[in-house]
């Protein structure tokens, strides 16, 4: 009877000790499994989950950002990529998706900041280096041709 009562009560408590031995880790490794899945709201979830555990974690919140731009919530993507850089300014990944989402949102020169940022940090970075690039280009021949608009030549 004492090893029935003591197999109950493991049963019933076990659930409940399981909560206390998670770790943020563990939520993280669970958000990337569902990410590679494509289950970016289940992802979203255990990346939120991570982040109640260790609200410091800036990979957390830069993964976090990604499945939130993913969604198409740009505002609260650049919330969670500028706490990821509020937390290590030197990440280079979180800067790098920072400007994608001002690209999204059709914010070309906040953009190329965020690119430029994420390639002083890593010069070799070439995603970012592309993007600055080409977003430098679409800045200049926007303020080039808002110049040349003013100016009429009479022939």
């Amino acid at each position: 009877m004492v090893l029935v009562t003591l197999a109950l009560i493991w049963v019933f408590a076990a659930p409940a000790c399981a909560g206390a031995n998670e770790t943020s880790i563990d939520w993280f490794m669970k958000g990337l499994d569902l990410y590679n899945h494509e289950k970016f709201n289940e992802s979203l979830q255990a990346y939120n989950r991570a982040l109640e555990l260790d609200p410091n974690d800036f990979e957390a919140w830069n993964n976090k950002g990604i499945d939130e731009g993913l969604l198409g919530r740009y505002d609260e993507a650049l919330k969670s990529f500028g706490n990821a850089v509020a937390i290590n300014e030197s990440y280079a990944e979180a800067w790098y998706n920072m400007g994608v989402i001002y690209d999204f949102k059709g914010y070309y020169y906040t953009a190329v900041q965020a690119y430029k940022r994420a390639t002083q940090i890593n010069p070799s970075y070439q995603k970012a280096l592309v993007r600055r690039s080409v977003d430098t280009d679409v800045v200049m021949s926007r303020s080039l041709s808002c110049a040349c608009q003013d100016q009429i030549v009479m022939v």
